[in-house]
């Protein structure tokens, strides 16, 4: 069951340029629901809160760009991590905005991508799975709860869950 997630995320992984054969490879899921998936704006859109609240928006305004400004590379362009990679849905490759709900947006995966990939010195992949609807006390209830697992945790891990598309 696992073996199959971590066999197909080594598979992912040893046949990107990343070329990481030779040291371990960090795996992170960031499995959730309809959250996970990512409505964050990238895009600062004038008629949509004036634009604020949207990523580019942050790398831009004064009072927020220090804190922003290793999203951005030194062109202007969004920054792209040569250490942390992403599996989401039919998209894949090195961490970026455009991860989210579409390639317009961004979700929890940018953020945390950001932090483990300064935490570890191995690369990492991230593989990112959300589902909308769900209960997290239901259908994402885990195994160490000691009650019945949920069946989207079931699902997942399982012969034919989620994973095995990767």
């Amino acid at each position: 069951m696992l073996r199959a997630l971590l066999v197909s995320a080594a598979v992912l992984v040893l046949f990107n340029p990343l070329h990481a054969a030779d040291r371990p490879v960090k795996v992170f899921i960031l499995a959730g629901q309809s959250n996970m998936a990512g409505t964050g704006f990238v895009k600062a859109d004038p008629k949509h809160n004036g634009g604020k609240g949207s990523l580019e928006y942050l790398v831009k305004d004064p009072a927020t760009a220090a804190r922003y400004k290793h999203l951005v590379g030194k062109d202007g362009a969004w920054a792209i991590r040569d250490d942390v990679w992403i599996h989401y849905l039919d998209r894949k490759g090195r961490l970026t905005v455009g991860y989210g709900g579409g390639t317009d947006r961004i979700g929890p995966e940018l953020g945390f991508g950001q932090v483990v990939g300064d935490a570890f010195e191995e690369p990492v992949l991230l593989i990112k799975l959300a589902w909308g609807g769900k209960s997290l006390a239901r259908d994402f209830r885990p195994p160490s709860s000691g009650g019945e697992v949920g069946h989207t945790t079931r699902k997942s891990f399982s012969r034919r869950g989620a994973f095995l598309g990767i």
